[in-house]
């Protein structure tokens, strides 16, 4: 295994140069006394040793009661005249500036995608204004003449007709003409085709009525719990309801796309590989809930991290959609335009984006998984019913993209400790990322560093002066985790020999 790592602490100061020990340090002493080990199975738990150098710890100095004073601050008179703050900003005027990083505030590519489309306009109480959390959306309803009759066959922006009053596609005056436009298939060739010609496909089936059913009935009772605990995530739109993954393993497994939840999962796991690339991220897994009433949102592109930046090569994000019952215009079905991810994504910078063709909901039985191109424009839809409308999406994104959520933070210890592999390196946990000596940095470091300060066992390096006593080095356990790791790392070898 080599050398054992040296052990960093700091010294004591000398004499009254001692800090007080006041009631954050006190606190830093009890949690760092409470130390960690890995077992075979990878769990943390307690161990003698730890513990006794927690006592070690307790009755000698820590390495907070040493912290190096800051050197003085240069006086104001000393900096050159250069670098003062009044002349930076004094030659800094607009004639003066780097232009390059104004195309970045361009507004683009909605600036000229609603100066071209003005019928993408949302209406007054949707994106228009802030929404009201979060009970206030409930106590409104979407109303608008348009809908009293039924949904418009010449809607979604066609004769100037707003984008959310249409209807599905093979009911739309200029959809059904396309009589190729996506139908749910089981097909991955014909997926394939659908999603390189209009941004989206639908995989037949991809949920058991098992599968479905559960997840549903899992979904609803979370929902309706989280609601009466004032703890919805409201918006005109929909209540949006995040960290599933700490919900229940049928949502953990879908991460994964495995078939024990999502019987399409390898079909489904193979396009997005084809689209992201191997070794994509969990952006974020959350379920959309279309409330009675709701405001229709904003046409929008998924990759909108990276705006105003278009890949007209490839999309950096996709999306898996879980349709938990069946949608349609009426219940809130997703809006989208169909081709858009061409449309938009082929605009060269500099360049407007032009008229567009309409808008379209998107029709699909409960079971299906819709999978969509993060170029694609698309929103929720309107939902004219009295019931609550599910769905779940999961967008994946190429891995240097920081991860809508954020998932070292959220997810439950209970669940990072007893995460697969592969659930583990979706959510970013098998990223480069260093930590305080790189060298004891790893693919599986990150979830060891959260595991430990869950149980407080995680102490990062200070400021040091020499010479450092050996008492110091010694009780500045941090990286004691490597070896944790090392020898977790030599059973798991072991076992896998002996079961070979």
């Amino acid at each position: 295994m080599g050398t054992r790592p040296n052990r960093l602490r700091v010294p004591s100061l000398p004499g009254d140069a001692r800090p007080a020990l006041g009631p954050r340090r006190r606190r830093w002493r009890f949690a760092a006394s409470r130390m960690f080990a890995c077992s075979r199975d990878g769990r943390m738990v307690d161990d003698a040793p730890a513990r006794r150098l927690g006592r070690l710890l307790d009755s000698t100095s820590t390495a907070r009661d040493a912290m190096v004073t800051p050197e003085p601050a240069t006086p104001d008179d000393a900096i050159p005249s250069e670098f003062l703050a009044e002349n930076v900003a004094a030659l800094s005027d607009d004639d003066s500036r780097l232009t390059d990083a104004q195309w970045f505030a361009s507004g683009e590519p909605f600036r000229s995608m609603h100066k071209n489309n003005p019928w993408l306009k949302p209406p007054v109480g949707g994106n228009g204004v802030p929404a009201m959390r979060p009970d206030g959306s409930l106590e409104r309803r979407f109303r608008c003449p348009l809908f009293e009759a039924g949904r418009s066959a010449e809607g979604g922006g066609l004769n100037g007709t707003p984008y959310y009053d249409t209807t599905v596609g093979r009911k739309h005056n200029y959809w059904r003409l396309f009589d190729d436009l996506p139908r749910e298939t089981k097909d991955i060739n014909q997926a394939r085709r659908d999603l390189r010609k209009y941004g989206f496909c639908l995989i037949e089936d991809a949920m058991s009525e098992r599968q479905r059913a559960y997840m549903r009935n899992r979904l609803e009772e979370q929902a309706e719990a989280e609601r009466e605990c004032g703890l919805a995530d409201m918006s005109p739109h929909f209540h949006i309801m995040w960290t599933l993954v700490n919900k229940g393993d049928c949502f953990a497994k879908c991460i994964e796309f495995s078939p024990e939840w999502v019987q399409g999962g390898p079909l489904i796991e193979q396009l997005n590989n084809e689209l992201l690339g191997r070794g994509h991220y969990a952006y974020s897994f959350a379920s959309n809930i279309a409330r009675p009433g709701s405001y229709p949102q904003n046409l929008h592109q998924d990759s909108g991290a990276i705006h105003p930046i278009q890949t007209p090569g490839a999309p950096i994000l996709v999306n898996t959609v879980y349709i938990m019952q069946d949608m349609n215009e009426v219940n809130g079905g997703t809006l989208v335009i169909p081709t858009s991810h061409r449309l938009v994504s082929s605009v060269r910078p500099g360049d407007e984006v032009g008229p567009l063709p309409p808008a379209i909901n998107v029709e699909a039985k409960g079971g299906t998984v819709v999978l969509m191109d993060g170029r694609l424009l698309h929103g929720t839809g309107v939902n004219h019913t009295d019931e609550w409308r599910y769905i779940m999406t999961n967008s994946n994104v190429k891995p240097w993209l920081r991860q809508q959520e954020n998932w070292q933070l959220t997810v439950d210890p209970e669940v990072l400790a007893n995460a697969s592999d592969k659930l583990l390196q979706r959510m970013g946990f098998y990223s480069s990322g260093l930590t305080e000596i790189a060298t004891y940095s790893s693919p599986k470091t990150t979830r060891t560093l959260r595991l430990a300060m869950e149980k407080g066992g995680y102490q990062r390096i200070p400021a040091l002066r020499r010479p450092v006593p050996a008492d110091v080095k010694e009780s500045l356990g941090i990286y004691k985790m490597k070896l944790q790791i090392d020898a977790a790392r030599a059973a798991k070898r072991s076992d896998n020999g002996r079961s070979a």
